[in-house]
């Protein structure tokens, strides 16, 4: 290779820092762009590993963006994670690209809804987070994505916090748009949590209303998703219903994962009103959809609309709850066993009632053990 056709190594990481900017906006295209450009100047790039190694990093980021928008197409993920440990025992390294290896790989795991680990490598990102120096974006990035966690572990002081950051910086830079709709979707679902579901609904749609200025179809989508869930929570159940078939009716870009528990939803807030046509019927759908992209959760959750409200029977609820205690759902324990528990009180069936409360308190005992872990 003569001097001439080499290209400085400094120029072709700040195309990577573009490509980045791509990825964590869920801008597809251009991060495809992005990506390619960067591999046909990596061939010319004079020799700098740090740099050989941030491209691998960048491009198991660009699959977990991947695996998010389109989760039922399959992909070399597991391939890239293997790469990425073999690298991090052959390597060592320090900075930026610690922080990059160990907040990737806690996203990854956050994917295979593995939490503890999860957030096990996000700590050890956080203390490598100064040496982004700087990058407030990036640390919105990282606020952002410990909310999340947080979120999904039911420690909602921690998760609203940290959305907060995340949130004050974003709104700083017109570019994150779609970040600030998903700040106000963890916020929302932390109030829900709170029990506060008029804060939450007043949340859920300003992220529809910025959602829709942006026009992105998956941000939309789940925007009124979120709307339908919080007036199900407030017990408006035509309106969850209204905002549900309204989220179906975005089908592109296609997620049969999405579909499958969105139609569970319709399902149960059907059989909560007594609609047992209509319950049946999104039961039946739901249930092919699971099945075809093998979606668990689902499938187990329909096992409650089927014992509450298609055939009465308690054996199919104890079969979702040992799933949820095996796969440790203790906010979905918790708060189903409440449901269910006041769902047979009202039919006087006192036995089962019993028995459901004390799967719930079970549940929140489980989940507190969980927050003095945090603290340890």
């Amino acid at each position: 290779m003569s001097n001439e056709m080499v290209i400085p190594y400094d120029w072709v990481a700040t195309k990577m820092n573009h490509w980045y900017v791509a990825i964590k906006n869920n801008w597809v295209k251009t991060a495809e762009e992005r990506k390619e450009e960067v591999k046909k100047e990596i061939a010319l790039m004079e020799e700098n590993q740090d740099v050989l190694l941030y491209f691998s990093l960048l491009e198991f980021r660009h699959e977990l963006m991947l695996d998010y928008l389109y989760p039922d197409v399959k992909r070399d993920i597991e391939k890239r994670y293997e790469e990425l440990k073999t690298t991090r025992r052959s390597k060592n390294l320090n900075g930026k690209l610690e922080y990059y290896y160990h907040f990737f790989m806690g996203m990854y795991y956050f994917r295979q809804k593995e939490l503890i680990h999860c957030l096990n490598f996000y700590r050890i990102a956080e203390q490598e987070l100064d040496s982004i120096e700087g990058e407030e974006v990036e640390k919105a990035e990282f606020y952002f994505k410990m909310s999340e966690v947080f979120y999904h572990m039911k420690q909602t002081y921690f998760s609203m916090h940290y959305a907060r950051r995340a949130y004050h910086i974003y709104r700083n830079d017109p570019s994150y748009g779609g970040r600030q709709v998903h700040c106000q979707f963890v916020i929302s679902g932390n109030w829900l949590d709170n029990m506060r579901n008029e804060e939450a609904l007043k949340h859920a749609k300003q992220a529809l209303e910025d959602a829709e200025k942006l026009g992105e179809n998956y941000l939309i989508r789940k925007a009124l998703f979120n709307v339908g869930l919080c007036y199900d929570k407030l017990e408006e159940y035509a309106n969850a219903s209204l905002y549900y078939k309204k989220s179906l009716d975005i089908q592109e870009p296609e997620n049969l994962n999405y579909q499958a528990r969105t139609l569970f939803m319709m399902a149960f807030n059907e059989g909560k009103q007594n609609n047992l046509e209509n319950a049946k019927e999104f039961y039946k759908k739901s249930k092919k959809l699971a099945k075809q992209c093998r979606e668990e959760t689902v499938l187990e959750k329909l096992k409650m609309v089927k014992g509450l409200y298609l055939s009465p029977n308690l054996d199919l609820l104890r079969e979702t709850f040992q799933y949820f205690e095996k796969t440790n759902m203790y906010p979905d324990m918790e708060w189903y066993g409440v449901f269910i528990g006041d769902f047979l009180s009202s039919k006087r069936e006192l036995m089962g009632a019993n028995e459901f409360y004390r799967k719930a308190i079970d549940a929140r005992i489980k989940i507190q053990r969980g927050e003095l872990l945090l603290e340890v």
